[in-house]
């Protein structure tokens, strides 16, 4: 008898457990689809850290989908392809991470940070990165603080060439940024009083 329960509670507590993991995988799953977009769409910082690349929550609902299938089933039929899905989903995205994403991907580093003048609660982000042998920067403002900081890139430069080699960022007013090229072209992007929001993106070349 006491065995009997014993085996009922072990069972209980394993499909409670697979509930929670199936829960958490199919948040995972969801957030890989529409996370970017939703970064993008609101520019706020804490989840533009969390969906600007997609394999992280890819990685992530592929391992709970598969922890909560071995679970909930005991049934070869289901559990094996299954699990043998979710196997190949988290090869394929370690394999990305490690090996093709350091070749495609730009893996941003910040290199300046300069507050807005007048006291105005924002500033400017420089990061430089590299695709293959040319350098790249990127050019971003943040506004605000906390959970409600919003991020808006306003610039992404190739320095495969002199027009598109970033020399300096500057800031013309709390509203307005100078960005100049290694060629000595200067460009003003201006940005929302309210929200800093750029009035347009700069993609050089």
């Amino acid at each position: 008898m006491t065995i009997t329960v014993d085996i009922r509670t072990d069972r209980t507590r394993h499909r409670g457990l697979g509930q929670v993991l199936s829960a958490g995988g199919v948040v995972a799953g969801v957030a890989c689809l529409v996370g970017p977009w939703l970064a993008e769409s609101t520019g706020l910082l804490v989840l533009t850290g969390a969906f600007e690349y997609r394999w992280p929550s890819f990685l992530v609902a592929a391992v709970l989908l598969g922890a909560a299938v071995r679970l909930l089933t005991d049934r070869p039929a289901v559990r094996i392809p299954v699990i043998a899905v979710c196997a190949v989903a988290v090869v394929g995205a370690a394999w990305f991470r490690l090996v093709l994403f350091p070749m495609v991907g730009a893996a941003w580093e910040e290199t300046g940070r300069t507050p807005a003048p007048g006291g105005v609660d924002r500033y400017l982000v420089v990061e430089e990165g590299a695709a293959m042998i040319d350098p790249l920067w990127r050019v971003s403002v943040v506004d605000g603080s906390g959970l409600g900081a919003q991020i808006w890139r306003v610039a992404h430069f190739n320095g495969d060439t002199t027009d598109g080699a970033l020399s300096r960022v500057t800031w013309s007013g709390p509203d307005a940024l100078v960005l100049t090229t290694a060629d000595g072209q200067a460009t003003t992007v201006r940005l929302d009083p309210r929200t800093g929001k750029p009035e347009r993106q700069l993609s050089r070349p």
